[in-house]
């Protein structure tokens, strides 16, 4: 379409990744090449063929959900969107999802011999035998390189788990899987005195785990002579041996500790028995009879005591009272008494009354005069004192 003026680069930038952004979601094979993660968590890398070759970028967020290790050289299939980045004039897809190609197909097959099998009658739960509650003897078909046969050992010893673990070596991934983890299971049931038969490895993409969805090794789960527990892969992984088996364990480490659980709660419930034992022994028995006679002995003493004290409170108060009530005492009191009386009967004596300033005024006839007006002027009167008495004339 004409322009009246030519476009800056940004602007073509601009339109380049609209249109790009345009196209939505493509899908698109190719092999990865120059892979690198960051601390961000976020990888990095080429999507090549024999021809050309495209920068990806795959988000944290989106990596979570890749559930197969990512490795230059591996072809896969992705979904992704086209992005232009102007300020560097890059092109990159930025990755939805992906898997390994052909692993479409795998599923497809995978489904199929899953119906087939399942018509059969292969995967009843009537064909399912108990696990062993008290395994002694177990063996562990798995690789005898990696973490896994580590990690599942080190979980028995942990939990306490007492019995012997045979490691029976087998290739678990690969064409040459399924035959060898078939081997495996032969070996393993020629073991002596075998209680249970662990069939596992780690977790891995639908390819890397496909050796265990082989319908030979499937079958001779199932045909096992000893039971089995199927440990492939993570939590989310299920393979056909999974149906097969006996048990399922979503993970080596979690068929360990099923393995151990019954001893486990063996040993906790012995604990308990000891213990219930151990307070009905007969030497219990006498401790807890010897505690009630301590217990006996401590309340009697203490109620003995209370009782004395009592009486000797109650006595004190009788002899205080006899005291009281003494001869002696009531001689003392009534004493004390007249005592008082005695010397109350002398301040209220006229000699007491003259002793303090005051006299009796009498007349010559000896009459005690109480008032002034019996007094006559001229007329003789007597004053008695305290000490003697004197004559007066009245006035």
């Amino acid at each position: 379409m004409p322009s009246s003026s030519p476009l800056t680069v940004a602007e073509l930038a601009d339109v380049l990744k609209g249109h790009l952004n345009g196209m939505g979601t493509v899908e698109v094979v190719g092999e990865i090449s120059g892979y690198k993660t960051y601390p961000s968590g976020h990888h990095y890398f080429s999507l090549k063929d024999a021809e050309a070759k495209v920068d990806c970028v795959l988000y944290s967020f989106q990596a979570r959900w890749i559930k197969f290790p990512m490795r230059d050289g591996l072809r896969v299939v992705m979904k992704a969107k086209a992005d232009f980045y102007g300020k560097s004039g890059k092109l990159s897809l930025i990755v939805d999802s992906m898997k390994p190609e052909g692993e479409g197909d795998l599923h497809k097959k995978y489904l199929e011999l899953l119906e087939k099998l399942k018509a059969e009658g292969l995967f009843d739960e009537a064909l399912k035998r108990p696990i062993p509650e008290f395994p002694k003897v177990v063996a562990f078909v798995t690789s005898e390189i990696g973490a896994v046969w580590h990690d599942f050992t080190e979980i028995l010893k942990t939990r306490g788990w007492r019995g012997t673990v045979w490691l029976v070596p087998a290739r678990v991934q690969g064409e040459s899987c399924a035959g060898s983890v078939m081997q495996g299971l032969k070996q393993a049931n020629a073991i002596p005195n075998i209680d249970l038969i662990v069939v596992g490895r780690g977790g891995g993409s639908l390819e890397d785990l496909w050796g265990f969805n082989d319908e030979a090794l499937v079958r001779a789960v199932r045909a096992s002579a000893t039971p089995v527990i199927s440990a492939v892969g993570h939590q989310t992984d299920v393979t056909l041996c999974d149906f097969a088996a006996d048990r399922r364990a979503e993970t080596p480490t979690a068929a360990a500790e099923l393995i151990a659980t019954g001893q486990n709660n063996l040993v906790k419930r012995l604990q308990l028995l000891g213990s219930h034992l151990a307070q009905h022994s007969p030497k219990a028995r006498i401790q807890s009879y010897h505690q009630d006679l301590d217990l006996l002995f401590n309340r009697l003493e203490g109620a003995a005591d209370e009782i004395f004290a009592d009486r000797r409170h109650r006595l004190s108060e009788l002899g205080s009272e006899l005291h009281r009530l003494s001869p002696k005492v009531r001689l003392s009191v009534t004493r004390e008494r007249l005592n008082q009386l005695s010397t109350r009967l002398q301040s209220a004596g006229f000699e007491s009354i003259l002793s303090r300033g005051y006299s009796i005024v009498r007349d010559a006839d000896g009459k005690v005069i109480s008032s002034s007006k019996s007094v006559k002027a001229g007329k003789k009167i007597r004053l008695k004192f305290s000490d003697g008495e004197a004559g007066a004339i009245g006035e």
